[in-house]
């Protein structure tokens, strides 16, 4: 008890127990707002957590909806007239199936039908309709919707709240739509679906039903897409809600953020989270008065807490004080065993209490050394951290810029600007492959940025995977508006392909002030590493180019897409291949273009090659001689050489099997024309009509019917007729009227011009003979 380290914890006993008479004194003053501070961070999770459950459910759905438009049943549907689509019905069947197996695997959708335009009908998971009688009796939507402006939209569109009339109750429902064909700004059909607002009740429902919280959707156009206010119908104060969303929601523009305001006397906090999907914003409006409520009972908690602490204190106390000797006395004679006594405590010293304290602040000192060792070890990773924490703006704290000195980065410039070099192109086996790591490349390009930059401006590298590079440069506005970054790219051009094989793109982006706005200039880098495939490969592109490239839509008119599917069909391989030089020739070679405008029309010519072989009623298995999705490929070419290489081939294959097997397939189609005029000569033909019989579109069927015949198709029926007429007119009675009408003529006058065109005299004189 005499020990001065038992005197000095005395002491501090005694400090405490004030301490915690004084905490405890103060701690209800606080507790309000720890209180709301906890239920408005609580909430906010709840929220953001249900603004991404929803969002990916919508996005879910998207990508649903865009693999029904590409279906290729659903497409057939398009193209089928009223009276076809009681012919197909297989396909009706399939396509309602397709319907229901969606709808099924979902929990949330409760309607989804497909319009067709052609035929003005609707499929929906329960039969085909006519859409007059589908809006009426199966599905009745309760608000005015102007179907036919929204059937003529395309792409996948958000049509709003309604309420759907289901038997004596109306649903709830928030209506998505896509437009089919996929990618045509001219629709043909649309697919319409009712997502429940359970969806919205199951994500935004609050895990405490003692708090009272109002939660609300709200779409960029300000339209309530949900609200929970049927949950608390005695709210007095439901009024002031409304109001506080509707005067602050125009305000909402952060991606997150919280709000207390009073209105009329009554404190409320207003969160919300911003939506990226269709710009939606997810509100939480609480009455902070229900939360402060529990404060007094917090309080008075609080006070008996002190007083039962005073009391355990004072016991604690003793207790310490009189079984504190004990552990030390333990300490002492375990460093005796041990034997290391003299390193701890040092020699010629007092073998007491503050020896030992001393000898342990020696011992962890150098503890302390061992760390800061590896710390210098380790600084290599911690600069990589940091790095890696500004390009993606993880920049929590002021000091941020303060703790980048402690690893040795040091930004002293205030504009920030991002380069990524991606070499290789396919991650880090492709660099193994060419014989060097990332390490040696960024351990290169800094001896380079060192002796290019020099002091103007600070580059940092972080080897972000196997393929890319990114480093940060740090410099004063004047350096970029005199592009000092050029000179310094250039000669990481020359020494990438001095020292390597490897295909390199270099993106840069936009410089920044504030070391904040940092992640931006890498948003922008990684926007310009798209534009490789258009750009070419072992280039420099920056944001500025691809900012500037020209939104006008592709050039491929319907007329070049149907003289295309013509001459492939034809065989001509010639033809195909200045058609789509042409179509090439106009969309690439006068202007730049998008990586997106390459894909809508590299997806249209795919789309044309596709709709080709169904033309010829042929399936891809028996063009390539294997499966192949077309689609898939073309998607998975990078650049655009090798998408014009694969559309090419795809062709080449196409009128390769159509020259190949031109002889025996014009056989047959001009057997079966032979055989539908040896059976309907006396009835009406036309071109439309015979194209149907042998399955041919009559534009296709026009262009090659001289090619197998000799002869044009009315030469050629006219002809067929004649000579059924010269059987009648040798081996019958019938007069020359009769026979007109049983050979297809309308009057005998004009049974006899064409007779006389084509044998040289009249139907009289023949008979004569």
């Amino acid at each position: 008890m005499n020990s001065v380290f038992v005197r000095i914890f005395l002491y501090i006993i005694i400090l405490v127990l004030g301490s915690v008479g004084l905490v405890s004194f103060f701690s209800y003053r606080k507790s309000s707002d720890t209180l709301i501070k906890e239920v408005q961070v609580n909430n906010m999770l709840i929220l953001a957590q249900a603004q991404k459950g929803i969002d990916q459910e919508i996005n879910a759905l998207q990508s649903d909806l865009m693999q029904m438009a590409l279906a290729r049943n659903l497409n057939k549907v398009l193209y089928l007239s009223l009276e076809q689509s009681y012919q197909e019905t297989e396909l009706i069947q399939d396509s309602i199936a397709y319907l229901s197996a969606l709808k099924s695997n979902s929990n949330y959708i409760t309607d989804i039908w497909y319009y067709q335009k052609k035929a003005d009908i609707v499929l929906g998971t329960g039969g085909k309709y006519q859409k007059s009688l589908f809006f009426t009796d199966v599905c009745e939507y309760a608000g005015d919707m102007d179907w036919d402006e929204i059937f003529s939209q395309g792409g996948f569109r958000v049509l709003g709240k309604q309420s759907v009339h289901h038997g004596m109750f109306d649903v709830p429902v928030l209506v998505f739509s896509e437009s089919l064909p996929f990618i045509n700004k001219n629709p043909k059909g649309m697919i319409v679906v009712n997502l429940s607002e359970s969806l919205f009740k199951k994500e935004m429902a609050n895990s405490n039903d003692e708090k009272i919280v109002f939660d609300y959707v709200i779409d960029a156009d300000g339209n309530v897409i949900y609200t929970n206010e049927q949950s608390y119908p005695d709210f007095e104060d439901l009024r002031l809600i409304r109001e506080a969303v509707g005067s602050r929601s125009a305000e909402m523009e952060k991606l997150q953020d919280t709000v207390e305001l009073s209105i009329e006397g009554k404190p409320f906090t207003i969160q919300y989270v911003k939506s990226s999907v269709f710009d939606w914003l997810y509100i939480s409006v609480i009455p902070t008065e229900y939360i402060t409520k529990s404060v007094n009972q917090i309080k008075e908690f609080t006070m008996l807490i002190s007083v039962i602490s005073f009391f355990l204190a004072v016991i604690l106390t003793y207790y310490i004080v009189a079984r504190l000797y004990q552990p030390m006395n333990k300490i002492m004679n375990y460093i005796n065993i041990i034997g290391s006594k003299k390193s701890v405590m040092g020699h010629g010293k007092n073998n007491n209490e503050f020896t030992l304290i001393n000898g342990i602040i020696d011992y962890v000192y150098k503890e302390n050394q061992s760390l800061q060792d590896s710390f210098e070890k380790n600084k290599p990773m911690l600069q990589d951290k940091y790095i890696y924490d500004i390009i993606n703006g993880q920049i929590r704290k002021d000091s941020f810029i303060d703790s980048g000195a402690d690893v040795g980065i040091v930004f002293p410039f205030p504009y920030y600007q991002v380069v990524v070099y991606e070499i290789g192109d396919r991650a880090s086996m492709e660099l193994k492959k060419y014989g060097k790591s990332s390490k040696e490349y960024v351990e290169e390009m800094n001896k380079i940025a060192e002796d290019s930059l020099g002091e103007q401006c600070k580059c940092y590298f972080l080897e972000k995977d196997g393929q890319t590079i990114v480093s940060v440069l740090n410099a004063e506005k004047s350096f970029y508006e005199l592009s000092g970054i050029n000179n310094y790219l250039g000669k990481i051009q020359k020494y990438l392909e001095e020292s390597s094989d490897a295909p390199y793109t270099i993106g840069v982006g936009q410089s920044y002030e504030n070391i904040g706005n940092c992640y931006l200039s890498f948003i922008d880098a990684l926007e310009t590493l798209k534009y490789k495939g258009v750009k070419g490969q072992n280039t420099v592109i920056y944001i500025d180019e691809v900012n500037n490239i020209s939104n006008a839509v592709i050039l491929y008119p319907i007329e070049e897409e149907m003289q295309l599917m013509t001459v492939a069909k034809s065989g001509n391989r010639a033809a195909v291949f200045n058609i789509l030089q042409k179509v090439y020739q106009d969309n690439f070679k006068e202007k730049n273009v998008s990586p997106e405008q390459v894909d809508n029309l590299f997806h249209a010519l795919t789309g044309t090659a596709i709709r080709t072989i169904f033309e010829m009623r042929l399936t891809s298995d028996r063009i390539f001689e294997k499966k192949e999705d077309i689609y898939t490929e073309i998607d998975n070419k990078k650049g655009l050489e090798e998408k014009e290489t694969y559309i090419s081939y795809v062709f080449e294959m196409i009128t390769r099997f159509a020259e190949e097997n031109k002889h025996s397939q014009q056989s047959h189609v001009l057997e079966n024309i032979h055989q539908y005029l040896e059976e309907n000569y006396s009835e009406d033909i036309s071109l439309d009509t015979v194209a149907e019989v042998v399955n041919l579109s009559t534009s296709y069927l026009s262009f090659i019917f001289k090619e197998i015949s000799g002869k044009n198709f009315v030469d050629y029926v006219n002809e067929f007729r004649i000579e059924k007429a010269k059987i009648l007119l040798r081996e019958t009675t019938f007069n020359i009227s009769q026979i007109a009408e049983k050979v297809g003529y309308n009057s005998a006058n004009s049974f006899s011009k064409v007779f006389k065109k084509y044998v040289g005299i009249s139907p009289g004189q023949f008979r004569k003979l």
